[in-house]
């Protein structure tokens, strides 16, 4: 029932009313009148909020506690501190209620330093936790709010000095006067107190707290009025600190009750017994009080106990606003013991009175046998194992009763003595109390408070609604409230209201009163091992644990009752330590126990359950955004008698699923929760579905196998400019191989950059293995670990369709819409728009919500842009499976040409020279419409291998432009360009007999026999084609081992051949690199040519050959161009014809004079004056044909060291390009770096390519990306630069453009710096004061206007320029405006204002040492060496910390040892050591 509150006369007794009031609504906040005559029975009970006993006529008036109703805003009462926390406390207040103190309302001088805490300043900041014992008594103004978004209201509770005794007048304030203060200030000998009493200047004294720790700043101290002096506008007065047992007030006469504060201890007479407690009298009978029966002395008494007209030390609670009647304890000693939240479990139910009979009960703890003492105020009054006092309240017995019900049967269970089980809920620390209940449901309940469970326990939660803070639901188990956060919420199940779920208890927090859970299925495993406390944390042992936190250099993971642990990424050098996908935020798995110190634990990885290139079936657990989670079953220990099924949780990174990455969210999106896939396991918990085909196909090398000459397949890890890691799967090597970045370049293609990205693939070679480091040296250049046969990129080729069918395939099984569509189809689409960033025609497919795109080059054909809604019929180009968009032209030669077929026709299969047009380019490969017929549409690679780095394979194709094609798949559409086909369709590797050794002919042995046996020498595993015609196997001779001794077989040569040989021999320049292969011409070495040696019983035996080396004329031709990397041919026997050379891709050879038209098919006329020779090229040409083979050497190594140097100052990034082509390097090199393109702008400038450099700009804002601001902000100022010098009708144009896409802010200072330099002195004044105008509130534009008014010469603005800034920036930002300005003063030669400036802050924040240390290296740096002594001399008399003084006095020390003497110096150390002494003094 809403009360409310009678206006009676303030103090005194209450008279008895007129009017008799009626007995429903005599309670008048928490006091009744007595009645005049005798009521008829009430039928009313307690219930109802009326505490009569049936049959008895009410004689007197009785007083209640305090309710939440009878609660009025901003009334002062006293509470006790419960709980207390970093940011808050939480307070009991009478009647069982609960408020809450933040950090905000405990008193202004703490609310300072809570700020500077917030600000980095944590000097003078101590934590609620210490200002406040738990049991500590308080008194504030009491607030009600209203939660957010939620009705129910909650307290809050001031303590404010400033705001709990607003009203209270200085000049009323007497001797003896209790109240609570905040110390404002520390000073030497006490504490200026914050009394919130205006007018009220209080000290407390140092010698107070002599004894004891001192006061902190911000901290509430009760007080006494000691002494006190009074004025008409202010009253100083000296205080001591009293504990709560001494705030007692004397009786007094006259005195007011504002004055009377809650806490405060005086006199109470008894002046009768009343129902509920008793009446009396305080002040000499100048007030009436109450107490109420709750508050007695003991919990167990009686208001019977307690003597009429005795007097009894009482405790003030709370005095009602306007009645003034007075609400006392007499419970002095208020206690916070264990009680309300206790550490341990709950007891069992048990011999629950034997466990109690010598402590006190614990929330939860069930009474089997509670005795009813009478029916009390607010409830019925029990007796619990005979010692305590027990409430069950009459609202808790109302709610187990719905509709109608009668009251007398209700409260007839609660006869005297009668005997009930109750629960215990609480307890209450003002009335002595534990509140219980009887509800069954209650009583029964397994989980009822935080100590029924442990962390690592299985429970049945119900989820209660959703929490978005956290991304996870709120729960309930049983009694308490649960969270499952997001890392630990179960993947792939539909979450609603009511949902009952089986988890496990991550964590219990008792402060916050809530419990953590996790549902994810890896911990509800009956064998998994879960981490519960510390002492478990033993070295060696693996648990189960959930990654929270992902760094490059660590990864945080969590395991259960909030223990954590932190895996180091140095811990896993050649496994998964560098790569950012191989871990992610929630991924659940083992992790072992690495080393711990105290509460430390460092992890890293168990060891493995699976081997390197294992193949194993496992099933998709989740779908993260990092990768499919796995899960791999598989049975336990066999010496087990009954064995048990564990499992695995593993990874497959986003980067694995997929050697295409235009493929891996298809991949992803295919594969959801419950797929049962094949992975290769390629380290610890790291799995790829991309390598099973290569794993099954290959036998995984360990260390003992790996050989030289092996090609592997390999993973990028780290990609630097220089460098590159590659983790190579082989067992027992856990070590990354390196490879220089230009070992991967052929050369192949200009400006082409190297970009690897993380887990990419590339083969590599072994070069050498050093058994002793147990290191690998491998090559990963193309020509190395490549065939070079054209079929291998048609079979790569052939996998990426094979894999775009099969995920169709499993979209089709999920009834995806985009699955219904193939390549090559007709369709109907309806156009939406235009894309306003790539311009692209944005359709969607008739009859379906599929988006389909037309790029920008193909819509460009169109005669003009359709209408909104227009039906148009187009062709399937290509799908994107993963974000279900259709590419499709149409073009009318498109819509009729192109059909749906996968089959290429057999006349075309192997057929060079084909007419197609280019009509689309994604990530791996181009889509191709041939000319001429109706045809599928043709696929042609970006790349002809993994290890094609520089995309070589699409050399010359563009979308939209024509190209010549050459079919290179018998079945497919799979085509590359002609050029290419040309350069690569004759060239094969030699098959190597294992069997058979080849030699090197670097030996000096082996040349003897060659020489004797007059055959061709040919470098170890190395294949050399002459004259462009193959050699034939005559021409190679065969030395096998028989018998531990050399046979040659004989075999007749032409005399040619001889001198042929021998020239070879002595020129010594026709040696070629092992393990590499020289090509001249194009064509293609027989294994024959290769002289083989067969081991047979240890010795070495030579074949025999026969056959006659067939050569041109007996010569051997010596126009043939090679490999870059690879040497020059021998010197030749006699003049050769020169021969036309064969079309390949630049870089292959003659690098910089190859013509990269010819790789698009069109050809260059020669010119007629190139086919003329004159006589002197003759001569020149004679004489170069009569150089010697030393002499063609020392050429050789001339040209190699040009080539060299080149290759050097392209590679050096030091070099200053000094070419347009350069520049373009560097950019596409660096596109997010600003300078590189500033750099470039500037050349461009200084060649006076005005508009080039323009746009130049306007590409490095669209190239750089939109994250890296700073670097978009270095262009637009060049931009802008640019624009005012050369153009400035633009500049404002391109300014507002600036504006629109940086912050505001730091476009304008940039103008500002641009117009300074340019000495635009009208724009610059107008920039300044629309800058005066919009950042107001900013102190750095103060400081640049400032700055630029003194480049302008214009001193005499600053100074009402910082009279302006003052009256508008925030006041904590008047000091650092006032220094910056000083600053500005000194830097510009007015020494006289900073010092002004400066002197004025030092006096008036004599604590900002930092502003004294400014001011003192100002005036030496202006050479005013005096007055930087005087500054120093008067900042070590003030008296500061010595956390402060330290630093004054060493500044002071060593200027006096740079520019004084030394007897200032020592005079310095002797005032130091003074202040040393007078501040232990002061202390102690």
């Amino acid at each position: 029932m809403a009360l409310a509150e009678k206006c009676f006369p303030r103090g005194g007794t209450i008279h008895k009313p007129a009017n008799t009031i009626d007995g429903t609504s005599n309670i008048i906040f928490g006091a009744t009148q007595k009645k005049t005559k005798k009521t008829p029975k009430s039928k009313d009970n307690h219930l109802k909020g009326l505490n009569n006993d049936e049959g008895e006529q009410l004689q007197s008036s009785y007083a209640e506690t305090l309710t939440f109703d009878t609660l009025q805003d901003d009334m002062l009462v006293m509470g006790v501190v419960k709980n207390t926390s970093a940011t808050s406390l939480d307070i009991a207040l009478p009647g069982r209620l609960t408020a809450r103190t933040l950090v905000a309302d405990i008193s202004d001088a703490y609310s300072r330093v809570a700020k500077a805490a917030m600000d980095g300043d944590l000097s003078e900041y101590n934590a609620l936790t210490e200002l406040f014992a738990v049991g500590r008594i308080v008194y504030g103004r009491a607030i009600k709010t209203e939660k957010f978004n939620n009705s129910r209201t909650r307290l809050l509770l001031n303590l404010k000095p400033v705001d709990v005794h607003t009203g209270l007048l200085h000049t009323n304030i007497k001797k003896g006067f209790i109240f609570t203060g905040a110390i404002h200030e520390i000073q030497e000998h006490g504490y200026v107190i914050e009394t919130g009493i205006e007018g009220l200047h209080a000290f407390l004294a140092m010698e107070e707290r002599a004894s004891k720790e001192l006061r902190h700043m911000g901290e509430l101290v009760s007080l006494k009025v000691k002494q006190i002096h009074h004025t008409d506008t202010q009253s100083t007065c000296t205080c001591v600190a009293v504990d709560q047992a001494g705030l007692k007030i004397k009786s007094q006469n006259e005195c007011n009750l504002d004055y009377i504060l809650p806490g405060s201890i005086l006199k109470f007479k008894v002046g009768k017994h009343i129902k509920n407690g008793l009446q009396g009298t305080i002040m000499h009978e100048s007030f009436t009080a109450y107490v109420n029966e709750h508050h007695l002395a003991e919990a167990l008494h009686v208001p019977e106990d307690y003597e009429l007209n005795a007097e009894y030390e009482a405790r003030v609670l709370y005095i009602m606003p306007l009645t003034k009647l007075v609400y006392l304890t007499l419970n002095l000693n208020i206690e916070v013991m264990n009680h309300l939240f206790p550490a341990g479990g709950e007891d069992e139910e048990e011999d629950q009175t034997e466990q109690v009979e010598g402590e006190p009960l614990k929330r939860g703890s069930v009474v089997e046998k509670a005795k009813v003492m009478r029916l009390g105020t607010g409830g019925v009054i029990l007796l619990l194992n005979k010692k305590f006092k027990g409430l069950i309240s009459y609202g808790s017995i109302k709610t187990n009763y719905k509709g109608n019900y009668d009251n007398d049967e209700v409260l007839a269970k609660y006869a005297r003595k009668s005997k009930h089980k109750v629960r215990i809920l609480g307890y209450d620390v003002i009335e002595a109390l534990y509140y219980c209940t009887d509800d069954q449901n209650v009583i029964n309940e397994k989980y009822f408070a935080l100590e029924d469970i442990e962390p690592g326990e299985v429970v049945t939660a119900k989820i209660v609604k959703l929490d978005e803070k956290i991304g996870g639901y709120d729960v309930k188990i049983g009694n308490l409230k649960g969270v499952i956060e997001k890392l630990f919420l179960a993947p792939n199940i539909k979450y609603d209201v009511g949902l009952r779920l089986r988890c496990r208890i991550v964590d219990v927090n008792m402060d916050r009163k809530i419990c953590y859970l996790t549902n994810r299925a890896e911990y509800l495993d009956k064998s998994v091992k879960v981490l519960t406390s510390l002492q478990a944390a033993q070295v060696g042992n693996s648990y189960m644990g959930t990654i929270v936190k992902c760094d490059p250099n660590y990864v945080l993971v969590k395991f259960f009752n909030g223990i954590k642990g932190v895996l180091h990424m140095h811990r896993l050098i050649g496994f998964v330590a560098t790569d950012p996908n191989s871990f992610v935020e929630g991924q659940t798995t083992k992790f072992r126990i690495f080393s711990r110190n105290d509460e430390q634990i460092a992890l890293t990885l168990p060891e493995d359950k699976f081997h390197v290139g294992e193949i194993c079936p496992t099933e998709v657990t989740n779908t993260l955004d990092a990768g499919l989670e796995i899960k791999i079953t598989y049975a336990g220990d066999e010496e087990q008698q009954e064995q048990e099924v564990e499992e695995f949780i593993g990874l497959i990174p986003l980067r694995l699923l997929s050697d295409h990455l235009d493929l891996l969210e298809a991949q992803r999106r295919i594969h959801a929760a419950g797929s049962k896939i094949k992975a290769a396991c390629i380290t610890q918990n790291i799995f790829s579905l991309r390598d099973v085909p290569y794993f099954s196909e290959n036998l995984t090398k360990n260390w003992q196998t790996v050989q030289v000459g092996d090609v592997l397949r390999a993973y990028v890890k780290n990609a630097t400019d220089k460098v590159i890691d590659l983790l190579v799967p082989v067992r027992n090597y856990n070590k990354l191989v390196k490879v220089h970045v230009k070992m991967l370049r052929l050369n192949a293609v200009r400006h082409v950059p190297i970009a690897l990205a993380p887990e990419q693939v590339l083969y590599v070679k072994v070069l050498s293995k050093e058994v002793e480091t147990h290191t690998l040296t491998v090559s990963a250049k193309l020509t190395d670990v490549w065939k070079g046969q054209l079929n291998e990129t048609a079979q790569f080729v052939e996998s990426y369709l094979k894999e775009v069918a099969e995920i169709r395939k499993a979209l089709k099984k999920q009834n995806a819409p985009i699955a219904k569509n193939i390549i090559g189809e007709q369709v109907n689409v309806v156009f939406k728009g235009v894309h306003p960033e790539t311009n692209d025609w944005i359709y969607t497919v008739e009859g379906s919500s599929l988006t389909a795109i037309l790029k920008y080059h193909l819509a460009g054909l169109a005669p003009k842009t359709p209408e909104m809604g227009k039906k148009q019929q187009a062709v399937v180009l290509w799908i994107d499976y993963a974000s279900d968009v259709l590419f499709i032209s149409i073009t009318k030669a498109d819509i009729e040409h192109i059909v749906t077929s996968t089959k290429i026709a057999e006349n075309l299969a192997g057929k060079a020279g084909m007419k197609a047009k280019v009509l689309l380019k994604l990530e791996s490969i181009y889509i191709c419409s041939l000319k001429k017929g109706t045809n599928p549409l043709v696929v042609c690679p970006v790349r002809l291998h993994h290890n094609d780095v520089e995309n070589s394979a699409s050399v010359g194709l563009n979308e939209g432009e024509f190209c010549n094609l050459a079919i290179i798949h018998d079945k497919l559409p799979i085509a590359v360009p002609e050029a290419v086909w040309k350069l690569w369709r004759n060239v094969k590797r030699p098959k190597v007999d294992k069997d058979e050794v080849l030699i090197e002919t670097k030996k000096p042995k082996l040349e003897e026999q060659l020489l004797k046996s007059k055959s061709s020498k040919v470098n170890d595993k190395t294949s050399v084609v002459l004259n462009g015609k193959e050699p034939q196997p005559e021409n190679v001779k065969k030395v096998k081992l028989k018998n531990g001794q050399k046979t040659e077989t004989p075999n007749s040569k032409k005399a040619k051949l001889e001198k042929l040989e021998e020239q070879l021999l002595k020129s010594k320049s026709s040696k070629v690199n092992d393990k590499t292969s020289v090509v001249l011409n194009g064509k293609e070495p027989q294994p024959e040519n290769v002289k083989k040696v067969k081991l047979k019983n240890g010795q070495k035996t030579e074949t025999p050959n026969n056959k006659k080396a067939k050569l041109e004329n007996g010569k051997v031709q010596q126009n043939a161009q090679l490999f870059f990397e690879d040497k020059i041919p021998s010197k030749p026997a006699g003049p050769v014809q020169p021969a036309p050379s064969k079309e390949r891709l630049p870089g292959v050879s003659s690098f910089w004079t190859t013509d990269l038209s010819t790789l698009n098919g069109n050809k260059q006329p020669e010119s007629s004056d190139d086919d003329e020779e004159t006589p002197d090229n003759e001569l020149n040409a004679s004489k170069r044909k009569r150089l010697s083979a030393k002499e063609k050497a020392k050429a050789q190594i001339k040209e190699e060291q040009r080539l060299r140097e080149i290759e050097e100052r392209n590679a050096d990034p030091t070099q200053r390009p000094e070419t347009i082509d350069q520049f373009e390097r560097l950019v596409l090199a660096e596109p997010n770096n600003s300078k590189s393109w500033i750099e470039y702008i500037a050349f461009l400038l200084s060649n006076t390519e005005i508009e080039k450099a323009r746009a130049v700009a306007r590409r490095a804002i669209k190239t750089i990306a939109f994250r890296e601001s700073g670097e978009l902000l270095n262009v637009w100022s060049a931009l802008l630069n640019l624009e005012l010098i050369y153009n400035t009708n633009q500049f404002n144009d391109v300014l507002k453009e600036a504006l629109t896409c940086n912050e505001p802010i730091d476009i304008y200072m940039r103008t500002v710096d641009i117009l300074k330099r340019a000495q635009r002195k009208e724009q610059l004044i107008d920039m300044l004061g629309l800058m005066q105008r919009k950042f107001k509130t900013q102190l750095k534009v103060w400081r640049l206007i400032a700055d630029a008014y003194f480049s302008l010469d214009m001193k005499d603005r600053v100074q009402p320029l910082l009279q302006r800034a003052l009256a508008v920036l925030p006041n904590n930002d008047h000091i650092n405006c006032i220094v910056a300005f000083a600053n500005l003063y000194a830097k510009n030669g007015d020494n006289d204002m900073a010092q002004t400036l400066l002197d004025d802050i030092v006096t008036s924040y004599p604590k900002r040492i930092d502003i004294w240390v400014l001011y003192v290296d100002m005036l030496i740096k202006a050479d005013l060496i005096d007055s930087a002594r005087n500054v120093l001399a008067r900042a070590v008399l003030h008296k500061l910390r010595p956390n402060k003084m330290v630093v004054i006095f060493k500044k002071f020390l060593d200027f006096e040892l740079k520019y004084g003497t030394d007897e200032n110096a020592t005079r310095v150390k002797q005032m130091a050591e003074d202040y040393v002494k007078n501040y232990n003094k002061s202390a102690s």
